[in-house]
């Protein structure tokens, strides 16, 4: 919260304003996360609020439904065709970031479930199908866009973390994020520690699996 005093020879007036959204600011958000990646394997994040250090009374929850640390989202088209065939078929019946992986009726992609939020694999190259006018680094970026009830997130900003298929356990390793560059890298986060990526609700947000570096943007 900001205090801003404006004062005059006879009076001052004290108001204050506060970043946090209102209740249903729904804003259209996109996350991308560079990871080259082989055939088999396809990236999906979750998240929400973290629920060790932002919001521990959510430690025991059980669903993302009534989890108070999942934040409903809409996911929104990237486009038609064979590229964006996997990221429509699990997204779904996607309704909320949570951590706890497909929702139920969560869609299906030829039989295999969803883990999360499905990202797409996108390019900056305007020459192959699978390019994204908002990718601006390259290829292996991948990205989910969708809209965002920003007042159910911390103050703007949400945590999120990569689970890649056919790799390991799943789960990129914890992160220690980094200042982000970028224009809308103006604002930090109000807590930190959360060994996972943070977000800001109604910006371009790009990461690297595994690491700390981020970048966020204005539309």
């Amino acid at each position: 919260m900001s205090i801003n005093i404006i004062a005059d020879s006879t009076t001052s007036t004290i108001t204050t304003s506060t970043t946090t959204p209102s209740p249903g600011t729904k804003i259209r958000t996109v996350v991308f996360i560079y990871k080259a990646t082989v055939d088999g394997q396809d990236l999906f994040i979750r998240g929400g609020i973290d629920q060790n250090i932002v919001r521990p009374i959510c430690q025991d929850d059980q669903d993302a439904e009534s989890s108070t640390c999942a934040i409903s989202i809409q996911t929104n088209s990237l486009g038609n065709g064979v590229p964006w065939a996997k990221y429509d078929a699990w997204r779904v019946g996607d309704t909320k970031l949570d951590w706890f992986g497909a929702q139920p009726g969560q869609g299906t992609y030829m039989g295999t479930t969803a883990f999360g939020t499905p990202l797409a694999w996108t390019t900056s190259n305007s020459a192959k199908p699978e390019y994204q006018p908002l990718n601006k680094w390259g290829d292996a970026n991948w990205m989910v866009d969708f809209t965002m009830d920003c007042a159910e997130t911390e103050n703007g900003w949400f945590d999120l973390k990569a689970f890649l298929t056919n790799y390991a356990s799943g789960w990129e390793s914890d992160i220690t994020q980094s200042p982000c560059t970028g224009t809308g890298a103006d604002v930090l986060p109000p807590y930190s520690g959360t060994k996972n990526h943070m977000a800001r609700c109604g910006y371009i947000n790009r990461f690297n699996f595994g690491a700390g570096g981020c970048e966020i943007n204005a539309f």
